[in-house]
């Protein structure tokens, strides 16, 4: 196993210990209080009890890769509560970083905070900087391979758990990472935050730009399924939905000409058919977007229906609450399926018969 895959490996099964309360953002559910990520050595699969995302959990910690400085090319550095390293970037320059770890404020400004959020108070704040700016999670970690294709997947909490089994097939062709560097939030969560993040998602925490073979990109799930209404960094509206993918799929494709795209339509929503109707409309709009644009897309929501039945299904994959939004019992059984019947299948027909050759 190189030194990459080893550090993917141990990466992808970090898991937090004795969690009380998990972003209901993310997850509908009460999981836990975040507290220390421990990063433990892959077991293949033989641990009795897994994580929400379908990591195992407990094992004995190895020691952490170390944590690089973050490095912003603009903007500030703000802590990250949910961001691996637990840095990230603020988009204003000379940043007021709050104390909340998720968010900030323009230069002169002070902080309030209300939970996950917060509001901006000073003269010197515009109307437009009056809630806090969600601060922006890092890019994937890894160096890019330099003698194989590097894929890039860039989505929500459902991403992360199936971005490990995409990268465990995927091992001996392509090194596949996840950005952000998150391995215990809602990623890269509504269509807002990542029209403020895009760049920084583009980034490794030491600041270099990544050019990866393939990008698989998503958004939708929290831009009206989970909860409909806006709180930056966490929710979004549906009516805005189209219109932020769009700006997102411009400048992804002209930020990364080198890169084939490929766009994953949101996962089913199997418990509620109101919630999953929310999740079809999305997936239309991002079809047509993709389009127009000419991006070949995955429909993952269909993968699952074809499988478990149309919503509402509290039984898929033979698994109570799968795909609830999320799918982590009995090894991300779930997970496993989208991995092996419909994405790697997709993403290995896009890489390059060459062999890659870093430029940098």
């Amino acid at each position: 196993m190189s030194a990459h895959t080893l550090l993917f490996t141990c990466l992808y099964n970090a898991t937090t210990s004795n969690l009380s309360l998990y972003r209901s953002c993310c997850l509908l559910l009460l999981l836990g209080t975040p507290t220390t990520t421990d990063i433990v050595p892959s077991s293949g699969g033989n641990h009795s009890t897994y994580n929400f995302w379908g990591f195992p959990k407990g094992g004995a910690p190895a020691p952490a890769p170390p944590v690089r400085k973050q490095v912003c090319v603009t903007g500030t550095v703000c802590g990250a509560e949910f961001s691996a390293n637990r840095q990230g970037c603020c988009p204003y320059e000379n940043a007021v970083c709050c104390t909340n770890n998720m968010t900030c404020c323009p230069s002169g400004s002070s902080c309030q905070n209300h939970g996950w959020q917060s509001s901006c108070v000073g003269t010197a704040v515009l109307p437009s900087q009056v809630v806090g700016q969600p601060v922006c999670k890092t890019g994937a970690p890894l160096p890019l391979s330099k003698t194989k294709p590097n894929v890039l997947v860039i989505g929500d909490s459902v991403s992360i758990g199936y971005t490990p089994k995409i990268a465990a097939h995927m091992v001996d062709v392509a090194l596949v990472q996840h950005s952000p560097w998150d391995i215990r939030d809602g990623g890269a969560e509504e269509t807002a935050y990542g029209v403020a993040c895009l760049d920084y998602l583009l980034h490794s925490p030491s600041g270099v730009f990544l050019k990866p073979d393939v990008i698989m990109f998503n958004w939708g799930l929290h831009d009206g399924p989970l909860k409909n209404e806006t709180e930056p960094g966490q929710y979004g509206l549906p009516a805005v939905y189209a219109e932020q993918l769009e700006n997102i799929t411009v400048r992804l494709i002209a930020a990364q000409p080198q890169a084939k795209l490929i766009f994953a339509l949101t996962t089913a929503f199997m418990c509620s058919a109101t919630q999953d109707g929310c999740v079809v409309n999305l997936n239309n709009q991002a079809t047509a977007i993709m389009k127009k644009y000419g991006i070949p897309t995955i429909n993952l929501h269909d993968g699952i229906t074809g499988q478990c039945g149309p919503a509402p299904n509290g039984t898929c994959f033979g698994q109570k609450s799968c795909f609830c939004p999320h799918c982590p019992a009995a090894n991300g059984i779930g997970y496993e399926f989208l991995a092996t019947h419909l994405i790697v299948p997709a993403i290995t027909k896009l890489l390059p018969a060459h062999t890659y050759q870093a430029d940098y």
